[in-house]
């Protein structure tokens, strides 16, 4: 049986980075229909849930592709600065 980094570098291999990227554009768009929909009352959270777990997925062969040191650096600036407006401390650790 395939492990999950075995599954998304066969993704990767066989699709191409730019397909998958064009990809993850397409998940990320349905997700924010899906969160659309559902502030509107016309879905549910486990409709959104899913759509979030496609992004997941397709952030996390980006990852394993080169950008997760990339995705990290960013991650830490945005949530020192999401600490700041609330006032509080980060330590990143």
């Amino acid at each position: 049986m395939n492990n999950r980094s075995t599954l998304y570098r066969m993704a990767m291999k066989r699709f191409g980075p730019e397909s998958q990227l064009l990809k993850l554009a397409e998940e990320a768009s349905e997700l924010s229909t899906e969160v659309s929909h559902n502030l509107n009352g016309l879905s549910d959270e486990m409709k959104q849930a899913s759509e979030m777990a496609d992004v997941e997925i397709m952030i996390e062969q980006f990852r394993l592709n080169g950008l997760s040191t990339a995705i990290d650096f960013h991650k830490q600036q945005k949530l020192s600065r999401l600490a700041e407006r609330l006032g509080v401390s980060y330590d990143p650790k």
